[in-house]
């Protein structure tokens, strides 16, 4: 692996740099701002500090390797040394909170099972639910509320069936896609690394654009990876939508007059780690800096529940928040649809099964989720 440190007046500057030498398979490790050299450098305004990776099979491993500790751990040590304790004692905390309330909910689980008991033709169901991915106490309350509700006197088996699916996708709720009103509208997409988000855009874009003809724009505000930026410009060019890259929030503006004259415009963030909670305030302010928008929290459809929830409460504070399940075909089961949405009340717009753009998404069929989820169907 090349690691090389880059310095210049703007984050731009930087970027351009880095690109020219590396290419745009280079990874972002570390930025920060520093202050010029000399006893002047006080009064002048700080330089951008980029240190970068990128992959190669050489001799040179071990030592980049020895020279990339160097430089983050002498770049980091002092700015890390107050807040290790405190970070470890925060992770042992939330690791603690989250043993107790899974210990909470399996005891109140237990004694809802005790108290009730569910008539036969129910109570397979919440075995059907469970082999599916869904919690057994959500599938046990969901089930066991049809029970206190609906006399199952005189009802056959398809009749049970079909209340059982009234039930699930009255708990799904409609899909909410994105729909355009006549005004412009922003859509931003955000979640952690690695879950679809620069492809799902591509793929919603190629909607609205190829598909329905309306006149697209698109701007990345994901400059930690330079590979983002250049796999939206590619599907960008290919689509024919100009797109704007953006290195400080501040640079939306300039974008957004650009696009004046566009009915949608689609917005790229940064892959963030939901339990830094200045990454999230980036985003946040990012958001708020414009009108007339729309958020989509990409959740990868095979991460497990318990993080899904973590995940969408750090980004509660975004009004009228949708989700999009990613790499549904790479799921072994949807449960975590049903899950999440017994949990939280989130619409949600697209589910995307594949790699191909724009072909693996579309809006959730609620119907076709629900047979899943009883074992009465096996296709999304």
């Amino acid at each position: 692996m090349k690691i090389k440190r880059f310095i210049g007046n703007t984050t731009q500057d930087v970027m351009s740099k880095v690109k020219k030498e590396l290419g745009s398979d280079a990874i972002i490790l570390h930025t920060r701002n520093i202050r010029q050299p000399g006893l002047f450098g006080f009064f002048k305004k700080n330089l951008v500090e980029v240190v970068v990776a990128l992959e190669e099979t050489s001799k040179q491993h071990k030592q980049d390797s020895k020279q990339l500790n160097y430089v983050l751990n002498n770049d980091l040590k002092y700015n890390n040394r107050q807040e290790n304790n405190n970070l470890k004692t925060d992770d042992r905390i939330e690791h603690e909170i989250k043993a107790i309330r899974t210990m909470v909910e399996s005891v109140v689980n237990t004694l809802d099972l005790e108290k009730y008991e569910l008539p036969k033709e129910l109570s397979k169901y919440i075995e059907y639910l469970t082999l599916n991915g869904v919690k057994e106490n959500v599938a046990f309350k969901i089930i066991s509320n049809i029970s206190q509700q609906i006399n199952l006197a005189n009802k056959d088996n398809v009749q049970v069936q079909e209340i059982v699916l009234y039930n699930i996708k009255d708990y799904l709720d409609e899909a909410s896609p994105i729909a355009y009103n006549g005004k412009q509208k922003v859509i931003f997409f955000v979640g952690p690394t690695g879950v679809g988000k620069t492809t799902t855009l591509a793929k919603v874009a190629a909607k609205f654009s190829l598909d329905s003809n309306y006149s697209v724009g698109m701007i990345t505000a994901d400059t930690y990876r330079i590979a983002a930026i250049e796999q939206l410009k590619v599907y960008a060019e290919i689509m024919n939508i100009p797109i704007k890259v953006i290195y400080e929030i501040k640079d939306i503006y300039k974008a957004m007059s650009n696009f004046r004259d566009k009915d949608i415009i689609f917005v790229d963030t940064a892959g963030r780690n939901h339990k830094n909670q200045d990454q999230i305030n980036e985003i946040k302010e990012l958001i708020e800096s414009v009108n007339n928008k729309e958020t989509h929290l990409v959740v990868n459809a095979t991460t497990d529940f318990e993080t899904i929830k973590d995940i969408i409460k750090r980004y509660s504070f975004i009004k009228d928040l949708k989700l999009i399940f990613s790499k549904v075909d790479e799921a072994n089961n949807l449960g975590n649809i049903l899950n999440t949405k017994f949990y939280f009340n989130n619409k949600i717009s697209y589910i995307t099964n594949g790699q191909n753009v724009p072909d693996d998404i579309e809006v959730p069929d609620i119907e076709k989720i629900s047979a899943i989820l009883i074992g009465e169907s096996k296709d999304v």
